[in-house]
């Protein structure tokens, strides 16, 4: 019996949701999308911007042990290792320590650029959660003004009794909008505060890897090359 339970709970909140959402007019169809829009990306981001998926500990250490290699004279293991990766860390470690530039100024400019390039990446999405943040509220307020019309147009042909249901229908289809609309708004500019916040750190984080490996691939081993021309 506690599954039937369960059932008639979970098919009356379906039906008092759907009943929500219809009476809310055809305005709820645009509100519909931007809550899918912006919970798909919310999702997207969310498992994109781990920080282990972009900085695994392991490929941030042995980015760390530059010197350790150079007391080898060998750093291939480490680019090998760098380019099986694919993670963030990965692709700009492997920039900072390729030996492809000749000096500390060309090697920045290139980490720079390919530092760009990611971040780019990692942002696509966040922009139209900021779009949704501010369409969902208007598609609300525009809800609600149909159902004023609504109401007022319920009086037009009956002196100032009006049409009850249609009074009733239009003040509905005014106050489910707006509410849909401030339910989509608010978990999603949340979630663009977070977003931006993360990537914001990200980018931090990825100046002090960057910062870190020139550095000592530059100290260890375009030097000692240097000396021995």
């Amino acid at each position: 019996m506690p599954d039937l339970e369960l059932l008639a709970s979970v098919s009356s909140g379906i039906d008092t949701v759907w009943n929500f959402v219809r009476g809310g007019g055809e305005v709820m169809i645009l509100i519909g999308l931007c809550s899918l829009a912006s919970v798909t990306i919310i999702i997207i981001k969310a498992l994109q911007l781990r920080d282990g998926m972009l900085f695994p500990p392991k490929i941030v250490e042995e980015i760390k042990k530059i010197e350790n290699y150079a007391s080898t004279g060998d750093i291939s293991p480490l680019q090998d290792m760098l380019e099986e990766d694919g993670s963030v860390a990965a692709q700009l470690g492997i920039i900072a320590i390729s030996g492809k530039h000749e000096t500390r100024e060309e090697n920045n400019e290139a980490c720079e650029t390919a530092a760009r390039g990611i971040m780019h990446r990692l942002e696509e999405g966040i922009p139209i959660l900021e779009v949704i943040v501010t369409v969902s509220p208007l598609l609300g307020l525009l809800g609600a003004v149909v159902g004023l019309v609504t109401v007022f147009g319920s009086f037009g042909g009956q002196g100032t009794e009006g049409d009850n249901a249609m009074v009733a229908k239009g003040i509905a289809e005014a106050l489910h909008s707006t509410i849909a609309g401030l339910l989509v708004a608010i978990p999603t500019v949340i979630a663009h505060g977070y977003f931006s916040r993360k990537l914001d750190a990200i980018s931090v984080r990825m100046e002090l890897i960057l910062r870190h490996a020139i550095h000592d691939f530059h100290r260890h081993f375009e030097v000692k090359r240097a000396m021995s021309r």
